[in-house]
């Protein structure tokens, strides 16, 4: 899938973003950390834990004027409306479960752009609560290091407490988020891996209740 790679934010994105802050601010007494790590150009990539559907969202909010791509699994693209609405958004496919080569192709061309991708290494929402984050894949490493741009680890706690299981209603927690300092890049993917995880984890702890 063709990949949409304009810096300058379409009405449907900015407006997206800008209703998920206001959402945010007013039922979720939502707090950011961390703004001033958040380069004002040029190519990123932002780690984050993934506990909810609505992370993007949240990450989206934080890193706004700056569009954000992000990948998300290829089944969301085959519904009617989402498909196209996710891709206004700076979503794009990936296969879930193998390598994607053309996900990976995709995520080069963005950095090689400067433009911002977010990523969330745990490759689905973990089911672990309390903070605590799952194991991580190596793709987020492998990216980085292929394209030589830096990760900025990103904690997210609240979004898991929004749904309970088997109940459709939603509760308002506070949600918090932390935008850490970029890691110093190493040339091995499973050394990376594990200074992500420990940012991430070192960020969830000093943003828990």
């Amino acid at each position: 899938m063709k990949i949409e790679l304009n810096e300058k934010n379409n009405l449907f994105y900015s407006f997206t973003m800008r209703l998920s802050f206001i959402i945010l601010k007013l039922f979720y007494k939502f707090s950011i950390f961390g703004k001033e790590n958040i380069p004002k150009t040029g190519p990123v990539i932002f780690a984050s834990n993934h506990t909810s559907n609505i992370d993007p969202f949240v990450v989206g909010a934080v890193l706004y004027p700056r569009k954000v791509h992000s990948m998300a699994k290829e089944e969301l693209f085959q519904v009617p409306l989402l498909g196209f609405f996710i891709k206004k958004l700076g979503a794009f496919p990936v296969r879930r479960g193998k390598y994607d080569r053309q996900a990976f192709k995709n995520s080069l061309e963005i950095l090689s752009k400067g433009q911002v991708l977010a990523l969330f290494p745990e490759g689905t929402r973990n089911r672990l609560g309390d903070g605590k984050l799952g194991s991580l894949h190596k793709g987020t490493a492998t990216i980085a290091i292929k394209s030589g741009v830096s990760i900025v680890p990103v904690g997210i706690r609240g979004t898991e407490k929004i749904f309970s299981k088997g109940k459709l209603i939603p509760r308002f927690p506070k949600i918090k988020v932390k935008v850490g300092e970029p890691l110093l890049l190493i040339d091995d993917k499973v050394k990376l891996t594990e200074k992500i995880a420990e940012a991430i984890t070192s960020i969830l702890g000093e943003i828990q209740e």
